[in-house]
């Protein structure tokens, strides 16, 4: 008797949404995942290598091993084409996988609004080699004795999380001097008012000025010129402004209205292509979530059931965004705990946040139990003096201490 051949599935994409699907696939399926890079990276730590407190090794793992480990075959490669009509893709490398059910888990790209300059004067902030290259640039502006002007545009969670770490490593440079500019009428838009207003006062101390409720119109090598007409003289211009959809996700058909996302039922699946599930920052829901790692995980987990059952012929299960609390350091002046529209403000956080780094890295490192124990170590020994030991207090203690304080909702 011809044994049943198993099952194709196809992830395109092995991050925090693609990566955690892989991972929840049984090994009787056929999975095949395909990325350019070999590394997993920590995306929502990459604003401490600005200040040294992670490396790009800590905030990596091997995506290859992980993958093996689920029992599932790793290609690095990127995809140029998706076929969903045939059911394959095709890759930079010339190679053509076929599937049967395809999770789509490519993320976003750098939005440039279209704005001359962006591509060419300013600095993306959106992966490790990003953080590297701004790292060494500032590494060699803080030698320099002339004003130098550091400009980040975007002050949404990367944005601010960004300006945290360089005031952390730089705010003692009396030659450096910082700008955010932030088109929405408040840092950190969709937050709590409050938490601009804590940022604000917290910076009047030091060399940083905002730009709130203000457009940038173009960029040249020296400065930033905003559509109000003010020019910002700018030496290293960040952009930390959002993410646009890759051009795979139209090409593929899986975006029909120009500059949206993938729209997708509550349980994933494309709403035009039902043998594809779309899931991370890609995927446009009816009930829209926030583009956190937190939400990719989850959605990740859920694709990895649908897609089982979709193939059984079976009823698909829709997506629930959890309600998780968002932690958000800023540098080491102040960290802070969103629960809806409520926040709290505390150094002692910033052990917590650590905590959860720590946590997903180790549970999802190739090696498991004792023999990823060194590298966990590694991780943990670079952060351990700046983060962690903040953390470690008593609940007694962290009610007790001065720093800790609810912000007043406004």
């Amino acid at each position: 008797m011809t044994p049943t051949p198993k099952k194709r599935i196809l992830i395109i994409g092995a991050n925090f949404a693609g990566l955690t699907a892989a991972i929840k696939l049984p090994k009787t399926c056929a999975v095949t995942v395909v990325d350019p890079s070999p590394h997993f990276e920590w995306i929502p730590g990459i604003h401490e290598i600005l200040s040294g407190v992670k490396t790009p090794q800590g905030l990596r793992l091997n995506r290859s091993e992980i993958i093996t480990r689920a029992g599932h075959r790793f290609v690095q490669d990127s995809v140029i084409h998706i076929d969903t009509r045939r059911r394959r893709v095709t890759t930079a490398g010339g190679d053509t996988l076929p599937f049967d059910a395809a999770i789509v888990a490519v993320g976003g790209i750098n939005n440039n609004y279209h704005i001359p300059g962006v591509d060419s004067h300013t600095w993306p902030f959106r992966t490790v080699a990003d953080s590297q290259a701004i790292e060494k640039r500032m590494e060699a502006l803080q030698h320099k004795p002339a004003p130098q002007h550091v400009v980040v545009v975007g002050g949404g969670l990367s944005g601010v999380e960004a300006l945290g770490e360089l005031l952390r490593r730089y705010r003692h440079r009396q030659q450096i001097s910082f700008t955010m500019i932030e088109a929405s009428n408040q840092l950190m838009p969709g937050f709590p008012k409050a938490l601009d207003a804590d940022l604000r006062q917290m910076c009047q101390e030091h060399r940083v000025s905002f730009h709130t409720g203000e457009s940038v119109e173009r960029v040249t090598p020296k400065g930033v010129w905003l559509t109000s007409g003010k020019r910002l003289p700018s030496t290293l211009t960040i952009w930390a402004a959002g993410l646009a959809p890759p051009p795979l996700l139209r090409e593929a058909k899986l975006i029909r209205p120009p500059h949206t996302w993938a729209a997708v039922y509550q349980n994933l699946q494309s709403r035009h292509t039902p043998s594809v599930f779309v899931v991370g920052d890609a995927a446009a829901l009816p009930k829209p979530v926030s583009k956190q790692a937190y939400n990719a995980i989850d959605m990740g987990a859920l694709a990895a059931q649908n897609v089982i059952r979709w193939l059984a012929d079976e009823s698909l299960r829709d997506f629930k965004a959890p309600a998780t609390p968002i932690l958000l350091a800023f540098g080491d002046l102040q960290t802070y705990l969103v629960v809806g529209k409520t926040v709290l403000a505390s150094k002692t956080l910033a052990g917590a946040k650590e905590g959860v780094y720590q946590f997903f890295m180790a549970q999802t490192a190739p090696q498991p139990g004792l023999q990823g124990v060194p590298g966990a170590l590694r991780r943990l020994r670079k952060s351990w003096k700046e983060l962690v030991v903040p953390g470690l207090l008593t609940i007694k203690d962290f009610r007790s201490s001065p720093d800790w304080r609810p912000l007043k909702l406004l």
